[in-house]
C-alpha cells in the first residue's frame, strides 16, 4: 500500500507528535515550550544589522540562552526536540564541550555562537549510546516505539505481522520530521519506472562512477560528489560512513526482487539502480546490530541508535541525503530540483510529465 493513502486517515494522531519546521536563524519561530515546570522567559535577541554582523549585543541570562537555543533549533536550524535541548543544557556542567560551547554563546550573544551550540548539542546526541532517532518525534513518541513489544514479522511487507499497521505509523510518524525525498517513486522522483527505457538505462549506467576507498561501489557522479564531502564531514565529526550497497545492475535487482518475496525490502526498480541510493553500515564502536535486515523488526528498532543513523538524520540534508524510513540503512540522493540535473545530458532532457 502506497504511504500517501496510508497517511490520510492518520494524519491527527501524527500530528500530536510532530510540529512543523522552518528554516531561519535571524527571525526565529516561538519555540515549542517542553514539558518542564520552568518559568517562561522572554527572548532578548541582538540587533543585527544589514551588514549580518552583530553589535551593541545585549546581555543574556543563562535562562535567556536556554530558551534562544530551543527557539533556534525550532526554526530549522535542528530537528533536536526541545525536551533533548533543554535537558542537555539544565545540565550542562556534566558535559565539558557542551558547557564550553554554553560559556562562549553566553559570553558572545550572537547567532554564530548559538548555532555552534547547537551543533554540540547535535554531536552529543549522536554519540550519546542512549539516544535514537526516535527521539527527534520526542520523549513520549520514541518511548513508546522503542519500547513497543515488536513481533518478528512487523515490518511492513512479507509474512504478515500483527503490528504492521503500527510501523506504519511509526515511518509516517517519522516522515512528517525529516521527509523523505524517494528518488524513484512519487512526484519527487528523479527516474519513473514509466521513464526506464533502454536508452535511458544506457544514459543511467554511464552515470556512474566508482567511490575512491569503496571502489567497488559506483554512485552517480553527482550523488558521488556530494556522498565524499559528507564522508568527510562525518568522519571530522567522529560517525564513519562506510557503504555496504550502492550502485545495482537493473537486470540483478529485478531478479533478488523475484526472490525476496517482500516488495517493501527489495524493489525491483531501485534508486540503488538510478546510482542514488547508499545501503549504510550501522554497526559503529560498541555498537553491534545485524545489518541490512528486516526481521526482527525489534532489531530494525535498534539500529535507529547508531551514530550512522543519527548523524544521516541531523546532517545529511545538509548534503542532499534523504531517508527511506522504513529502512533505517537506506539513504538517498535527491535534493530539491536534482532532476533537472540528472537529466541534463540525455537527448531532450527530463521527459515531461
Amino acid at each position: 500500500m502506497m504511504r500517501s493513502k496510508r497517511m490520510a486517515s492518520r494524519i491527527p494522531f501524527l500530528l500530536l507528535g510532530c510540529a512543523p519546521l522552518f528554516t531561519s536563524c535571524t527571525t526565529p519561530r516561538p519555540a515549542e515550550k517542553p514539558q518542564t515546570e520552568e518559568p517562561k522567559v522572554e527572548m532578548v535577541e541582538p540587533e543585527i544589522p544589514r551588514t549580518g554582523t552583530v553589535t551593541n549585543p545585549k546581555p543574556e541570562t543563562p535562562r535567556q540562552l536556554i530558551d534562544a537555543t530551543v527557539r533556534l533549533a525550532g526554526t530549522g536550524a535542528s530537528r533536536l526536540h526541545a525536551n533533548y535541548i533543554w535537558a542537555t543544557l539544565e545540565n550542562r556542567e556534566q558535559d565539558t564541550n557542551i558547557n564550553a560551547s554554553f560559556e562562549s554563546a553566553l559570553n558572545q550573544t550572537n547567532c554564530e555562537s548559538k548555532l555552534a551550540l547547537v551543533r554540540a548539542l547535535e554531536l552529543k546526541f549522536v554519540h550519546d549510546a542512549k539516544t535514537s532517532g526516535l527521539d527527534i518525534l520526542g520523549p513520549e513518541l520514541s518511548k513508546h516505539f522503542r519500547e513497543f513489544d515488536w513481533q518478528e514479522d512487523d515490518f511492513p511487507g512479507g509474512p504478515e505481522g500483527p503490528n504492521e499497521k503500527f510501523a506504519d505509523v511509526m515511518v509516517d510518524t517519522l516522515d512528517l520530521v525529516r521527509p523523505e525525498r524517494r528518488a524513484n517513486s512519487t512526484r519527487d522522483a528523479v527516474v519513473l519506472r514509466a521513464e526506464a527505457t533502454e536508452s535511458v538505462w544506457n544514459y543511467i549506467t554511464n552515470q556512474w562512477a566508482a567511490v575512491a576507498g569503496q571502489e567497488r561501489w559506483k554512485l552517480n557522479r553527482h550523488a558521488l560528489e556530494s556522498f565524499v564531502r559528507m564522508r568527510e564531514q562525518a568522519k571530522a565529526e567522529g560517525v564513519n560512513l562506510i557503504i555496504l550497497s550502492a550502485h545495482r545492475n537493473p537486470q540483478v535487482a529485478q531478479r533478488n526482487a523475484a526472490r525476496s518475496g517482500n516488495p517493501n525490502a527489495v524493489a525491483s526498480f531501485s534508486s540503488h539502480s538510478l546510482g542514488l541510493a547508499i545501503d549504510f553500515k550501522l554497526s559503529h564502536g560498541d555498537l553491534k546490530v545485524d545489518e541490512t535486515t528486516t526481521r526482527p523488526m525489534a532489531e530494525v528498532v535498534r539500529m535507529r541508535e547508531s551514530p550512522v543513523h543519527k548523524w544521516l538524520l541531523l546532517r545529511g540534508e545538509e548534503f542532499g541525503w534523504y531517508p527511506y524510513q522504513n529502512e533505517p540503512w537506506h539513504w538517498e540522493y535527491n535534493p530539491p530540483g536534482f532532476r533537472g540535473i540528472y537529466w541534463a545530458d540525455f537527448p531532450g532532457g527530463a521527459p515531461e510529465r
